[in-house]
């Protein structure tokens, strides 16, 4: 399992939010070794504000 770093952007918890909710309810997401392309890109998203976030609180 990974950790799951909390973020204070807002988007980023919207985007993790809905990567959740769509693996809740995908069977493809559930099933080891099965793809699902509407998974792995709000998962990308996700990995993609939480990045954009880190960096804007690095600089700040």
């Amino acid at each position: 399992m990974t950790h799951v770093e909390q973020t204070k952007d807002p988007f980023a918890n919207e985007a993790w939010r809905a990567a959740i909710d769509h693996a809740a309810g995908c069977q493809a997401c559930r099933t080891p070794g099965a793809r699902c392309e509407t998974g792995e890109r709000l998962l990308r998203a996700y990995e993609e504000a939480t990045r954009l976030s880190r960096s804007e609180s690095d600089a700040g």
